[in-house]
């Protein structure tokens, strides 16, 4: 360890490190999940062919399911580092 590093001092830095690191995560997860509903969303709009309308459903329930996927995963993984700082 260098001299004149406090050690509580480290564990907190590498605590702020692991929050940041699973915000950087859930925005990924929003980022993705926004990026399907700009694709369904048009293709229920714009297009009439039901090939393209199952496609932008699919794409929908897909993006819905991968916000909820991450919200909870964040969330899990808020808790266990509220929990391993006790």
């Amino acid at each position: 360890m260098p001299q004149g590093e406090d050690p509580l001092v480290r564990d907190r830095l590498a605590r702020q490190r692991t929050e940041l690191a699973n915000e950087r995560t859930l925005l990924a997860y929003i980022r993705t999940a926004l990026g399907l509903f700009a694709v369904g969303i048009p293709a229920l709009w714009w297009f009439e062919q039901p090939t393209f309308r199952v496609l932008g459903g699919l794409s929908l329930a897909a993006g819905a399911l991968l916000l909820g996927i991450g919200v909870r995963r964040f969330l899990t993984i808020k808790a266990e580092i509220s929990r391993g700082q006790q």
